[in-house]
């Protein structure tokens, strides 16, 4: 069975190898890309070790240093290092800076700490927190023009992502971020990459997607593709793309952000969950691995806000499971729909065969006293007896066995409902996307379905690839190499020569869309030698 299920899959790697060959441009750009991508997750513990090692250097060096100034310095650049790795760390670090600037007594140095701290918090989806540090704890007046840029700008990403994440429980009266682009555009260094992209921000916002886009791409070509920063720019340009409706683009952009937070071991990003949002549709194992991941470092990061965006996809991951279970029953129905085809089928070979062995016997008998035709008669009906022997085996067997099949496939579908319905009701979400994620029967069904189906087909017609070749162009003719079953084509025919010709039921069984089974008869019976018309007529007599 094994075997068999090893040849069922590379029939449809043939298959999907074809198909990809018919796929646009940017689909092949868009699937090299997430291949790319696969390679840097499977790297992931790589970077992370390598971020790690540079932390405990920095730590290190830190708190071998005695003066304080120096050691606060050291201590504001881990913090700055661990922002978007650890939320636990970076507050730590922050905290402790705000301590040494009260031994320092150096007013400027404790603001830009608690400005600091109060970003994180806001980056983390800790709102309270942050309005209350930003907003009530931050002497305005006391701020040198530098730390009052730092001040606006951070107020500005504050009111940003509040605006952004509406869904929290804090619900805080924050100005909008438009109020404070004055202000930035006012202190912020002209053309610096802050004051461009208040100026992005503003295109976007006003639905001027070229200016917006020009001025984006100005930022991405100051900085390089492993660089923190890439990875933000990567991403307004995958929502400057979505507001164009270039989907495709929007995608390849997501995914080089994705890749960026993957190369410098972001754990707070949104990238990589939303390539996994958009991949689920065609691809759930995948989408599935990478939502696996983005849920990991959420966690280890340890803020509330990306497990909160996290969980609001898990209603996603529920209908994608629920659309592979509809689909498992659907090949499971086709599978019964064929039995009884097939049963119904061997019968009238039987009967057959049966009608034709009493002809002989009365044949033996009117030619009893000729030794001679006694004799072919004889030949005749053992040759005849022995085909009756192996058509009563052959039915035998492929009852048994599709029997056996789908007596095997209702106990697996069963357990793993049951299994599924249960980590569902104890809130094993974690476990169950690991269960979901190497989950494939419908697939696995599909495969063994279709080579069950050729098996038994091409055992009932031993010739009937090459009497259906005969019926084409010599250009157009199939040619199976040793070992190989049937195509996609030669199924659609197959089961026309079953008498199953309607398309709709045809796609229902081979689970193909209507469209693409139309296609497929219209490019067969477009080579057809002969009138086209009747093409399908004469397949039906093949055999007869």
């Amino acid at each position: 069975m094994r075997t068999a299920w090893h040849r069922a899959f590379l029939l449809a790697s043939v298959v999907l190898a074809a198909a990809c060959g018919r796929m646009s441009r940017s689909d092949r750009e868009i699937g090299r890309l997430l291949t790319e991508l696969d390679g840097y997750v499977g790297a992931r513990e790589v970077y992370v070790a390598r971020k790690q090692d540079q932390m405990q250097a920095l730590s290190k060096l830190a708190r071998s240093t005695q003066d304080l100034l120096r050691r606060y310095e050291l201590e504001m650049n881990i913090a700055r290092e661990y922002f978007a790795f650890s939320f636990d760390s970076t507050q730590v670090y922050l905290k402790h800076c705000q301590e040494l600037t009260l031994q320092l007594r150096n007013t400027d140095l404790y603001n830009q700490a608690s400005i600091e701290l109060g970003h994180l918090y806001a980056k983390a989806g800790n709102y309270l927190e942050a309005s209350q540090l930003l907003y009530g704890q931050i002497d305005t007046a006391a701020l040198n023009p530098s730390l009052k840029a730092d001040y606006l700008w951070y107020l500005y990403d504050f009111s940003k992502d509040l605006a952004g994440n509406s869904g929290v429980a804090e619900q805080l009266s924050i100005p909008p971020d438009a109020s404070f682009r004055p202000r930035l555009y006012h202190v912020l260094p002209k053309d610096s990459d802050r004051w461009r992209s208040v100026l992005r921000d503003e295109f976007i916002d006003s639905g001027r997607l070229a200016s917006a886009d020009s001025v984006n791409r100005l930022l991405l070509s100051t900085v390089r593709p492993e660089d923190r920063n890439y990875a933000i720019y990567a991403f307004f340009q995958s929502e400057i793309e979505e507001q164009r409706g270039n989907q495709p683009a929007r995608m390849g952009w997501l995914i080089r952000s994705a890749e960026c937070d993957l190369i410098n071991a972001v754990r707070d990003y949104a990238s990589l969950t939303m390539v996994a949002q958009n991949v689920l549709p065609v691809d759930v194992d995948r989408s599935f691995r990478y939502l696996r991941l983005a849920q990991e470092d959420a966690l280890l990061y340890n803020a509330k806000l990306r497990p909160w965006q996290i969980s609001r996809f898990l209603m996603e991951v529920e209908d994608a499971y629920a659309e592979r279970q509809a689909r498992a029953n659907k090949v499971s129905m086709v599978s019964s729909v064929l039995l009884a085809v097939l049963v119904l089928v061997l019968a009238f070979i039987t009967y057959s065969l049966v009608v034709r062995s009493r002809k002989l016997s009365r044949m033996q008998t009117a030619l009893e006293n000729s030794n001679a035709k006694l004799a072919i008669a004889n030949g005749e009906l053992s040759s005849l007896n022995l085909q009756i022997s192996k058509a009563d085996k052959v039915k035998e067997k492929y009852i048994i066995d599709f029997l056996e099949g789908l007596s095997a496939q209702v106990s697996l579908v069963r357990a793993e409902d049951n299994r599924f319905r249960n980590l569902l009701k104890q809130g094993k979400a974690d476990q169950l996307l690991k269960e979901l994620s190497i989950v494939g029967r419908a697939e696995k069904a599909r495969d063994e379905f279709y080579q069950t189906f050729d098996t038994t087909f091409l055992a009932m017609y031993p010739n009937f690839v090459e009497q259906f070749n005969a019926l084409l162009q010599e250009d157009a003719r199939f040619h199976l190499g040793k070992g190989e079953r049937l195509n996609t084509e030669l199924r659609i025919f197959a089961l026309i020569r079953l008498g199953i010709d309607d398309s709709k039921q045809i796609a229902s069984m081979l689970d193909y869309s209507v469209s693409t089974i139309y296609n497929y008869k219209v490019s067969v019976k477009n080579a057809a030698l002969g009138d086209r018309d009747t093409f399908e007529e004469r397949v039906k007599q093949i055999g007869k």
